[in-house]
């Protein structure tokens, strides 16, 4: 019988649960610089779960925090605004997500009229498209990638 991979390349296992729990920050990261930043709310909601979860949104009673009329500017430095990663011994991966209840909208994946506007409103704070262009457009993969060349040049 063959031996379990943990076993035959411990450092191969350790730099891979590095690796991805590096990747989950720099996804993260990327997802906060990409994505509308109008008061902080939203760019502080992104959630990180070990393995494949629901990401919940925050309470439906819980109450909202009073909108700004106008945009702040994003930090320069987001890195303050990245959540807490768990652990990942078991190599089961990562589930990203948003709490907010307007996720959809932020977006740009529901139509809706105000706010955004589907990323067309002229006071928006991040371009049309934005998450679907972050992950489908090669942002995320590269976020990924660099992570894990990074993690394996240790070992």
């Amino acid at each position: 019988m063959p031996k379990p991979i943990s076993q035959l390349i411990p450092d191969f296992r350790e730099a891979l649960k590095d690796g991805i729990k590096d990747a989950a920050e720099n996804i993260v990261e990327g997802l906060i610089e990409e994505g509308p930043y109008w008061d902080g709310i939203f760019a502080r909601s992104w959630e990180v779960k070990r393995g494949q979860k629901s990401i919940t949104t925050y309470p439906a009673n819980m109450r909202s925090a009073i909108r700004s009329r106008k945009a702040q500017d994003k930090p320069g430095n987001v890195k303050p605004l990245i959540p807490f990663i768990p652990n990942n011994e078991n190599l089961e991966g990562y589930t990203i997500g948003n709490m907010t209840r307007y996720r959809g909208y932020a977006m740009d994946l529901l139509p809706t009229p105000v706010g955004r506007q589907m990323g067309n409103a002229p006071n928006k704070t991040a371009p049309k498209d934005w998450y679907l262009r972050y992950v489908l457009g090669g942002g995320m993969q590269k976020k990924y990638d660099e992570a894990m060349t990074n993690v394996f040049k240790k070992y």
